[in-house]
């Protein structure tokens, strides 16, 4: 496996346990407006009804629900159902919630009792930022895979996962962190142990 960070020195558990700690912060970011009775609002430049595959498909298409969005160069879908519907965004995919900004290449989004339910974005890779309003900080992270579970809030970043709170940085098999509480939990696989990255203090630092 090809170190993601070669100037790493080999860390304790007792280090690793440390920088879980430093990043797991409680924050007060409000879920997503996510209620079945949320109108979900669609933009879009055009749209057509393709009857070779019997999907409607969006060109340019915005969608809202509350303080979800979501937005892409496409979409489609078999019908314009919410209840129980699987929807596949394509290009330049964005989603915002939660203080978060996810982008990746392709989306597959499940809509359940008219709200989104979760969505797994696929790139190369996916990644996704989370910016902090009382204090600026920002968290991010990316991998080949990341599955956005609405109802627990999280993101599970898997094959090629990394995470950086600005300071540090964490790669393994599989991460998944909770956007709401700003939780961490990194857990090794078949490509490797957990790997973290603990930068030193800058001279400026040093100096005060």
């Amino acid at each position: 496996m090809v170190n993601f960070f070669p100037e790493l020195k080999q860390l304790t558990c007792g280090a690793m346990l440390f920088f879980l700690a430093a990043i797991s912060v409680q924050a007060e970011n409000s879920a997503p407006a996510l209620k079945n009775n949320v109108p979900i609002i669609i933009n879009a430049e055009a749209s057509e009804f393709d009857y070779t595959s019997s999907r409607l498909v969006f060109h340019g298409l915005r969608l809202d629900q509350g303080t979800l969005g979501i937005e892409a160069t496409s979409a489609e879908t078999e019908k314009l159902d919410f209840n129980d519907g699987l929807w596949v965004f394509m290009g330049d995919v964005i989603i915002e919630a939660q203080n978060a900004i996810l982008h990746c290449e392709k989306a597959h989004l499940t809509f359940i009792n008219h709200k989104l339910a979760a969505a797994e974005l696929i790139g190369a890779p996916a990644h996704f930022k989370q910016t902090t309003v009382e204090t600026g900080k920002t968290n991010s992270g990316e991998a080949k895979s990341i599955v956005y579970k609405l109802d627990t809030g999280t993101l599970q970043l898997s094959d090629d996962a990394h995470f950086s709170d600005g300071a540090n940085k964490i790669s393994g098999d599989m991460i998944t962190y909770d956007l709401q509480a700003q939780h961490l939990t990194a857990g090794s696989g078949d490509s490797g142990p957990v790997t973290i990255l603990i930068d030193p203090p800058s001279k400026e630092k040093e100096s005060e």
